[in-house]
């Protein structure tokens, strides 16, 4: 179900974080063990403050996508960001992508996930993104999967090419993937410019870190300008340039250092320019109900 788009002057961008450490990223998987995660020095505590301190600067609420096993380990860092007004919602819980995982496997790790982040929060989780946006066409049975756990809403998929995650077909604006019982859900993607037939990426992580501002605020107003929000995710990490350096190929870790320095001022500007609110208030916006509060 495609949305119409809603009017240039009511538009408010989604603001979204993924809540995981610098050794976490898929891109360094094959070279952290997930059974070594305790071994490396957490910072979570301190780069999480960076983001809450610019969002509380420009009063803007937004969705935290935190990582369950993180939130296990550190169940206050997760009440500071709920008791600030944010919504919480899931990034699992194992940061294993959807591609990886079987149908079960994937249902016992958005459960796990669900259950931890309620029990500190004593609130019902509706939100999940999957790591590495690894809902892609052929794992599309996870829409499923979600509304039968009690998800109401996903923003997992990035409708572009890329050699680990994408649905190039899916488009922009947000669609109910499946419905049981009178209860649906629906994915949010992640937001992107069509330039010819190649749909162009830029709200977050290494897109966001390497092009220069002007580029980013022009798409940013061209997508905004055609009554399309925008999702913005960052992660943490990219707040933190002297995080330790994870022992991996040269060109893993320069791609995932560029552009860090310079994150704090760009994010500062976004929230200057543009309306943001958390995925909640996007698709309240956009479909005109309380879907996601089913």
């Amino acid at each position: 179900m495609q949305i119409p788009p809603s009017g240039p002057g009511t538009i408010r961008n989604a603001f979204t974080v993924d809540v995981e450490e610098y050794f976490q990223v898929e891109a360094f998987s094959d070279h952290v063990e997930k059974t070594d995660w305790e071994k490396y020095p957490r910072r979570i505590d301190q780069t999480a403050d960076i983001i809450l301190g610019l969002l509380s600067s420009h009063k803007v609420k937004g969705t935290f996508f935190i990582l369950g096993w993180l939130a296990e380990r550190n169940p206050s860092l997760v009440a500071k960001i709920f008791s600030q007004g944010h919504e919480i919602a899931s990034h699992g819980f194992g940061h294993t992508m959807v591609t990886r995982m079987t149908p079960e496997e994937f249902r016992m790790d958005v459960r796990k996930a669900k259950k931890v982040l309620e029990g500190i929060t004593n609130t019902t989780v509706r939100g999940y993104r999957a790591p590495t946006f690894s809902i892609v066409e052929k794992t599309s049975w996870a829409y499923r999967i979600l509304l039968e756990e009690g998800y109401r809403y996903s923003s997992s998929v990035f409708p572009i090419r890329h050699d680990r995650y994408g649905w190039p077909g899916f488009g922009n604006a947000p669609k109910r993937m499946h419905a049981i019982d009178g209860k649906e859900i629906w994915e949010v993607p992640m937001s992107t410019w069509c330039f010819g037939s190649f749909n162009i990426p830029f709200g977050g992580r290494g897109y966001l870190r390497l092009y220069p501002w002007p580029l980013t605020k022009a798409l940013f107003r061209k997508v905004t300008e055609n009554g399309e929000p925008v999702v913005v995710y960052v992660h943490p990490w990219e707040f933190d340039p002297k995080h330790p350096m994870i022992d991996a190929p040269f060109l893993k870790r320069i791609r995932h250092h560029t552009g860090i320095a310079g994150m704090n001022k760009k994010i500062r500007y976004l929230l200057q320019c543009f309306q943001f609110g958390t995925v909640e208030q996007y698709l309240e916006d956009r479909i005109g109900s309380k879907s996601s509060r089913q």
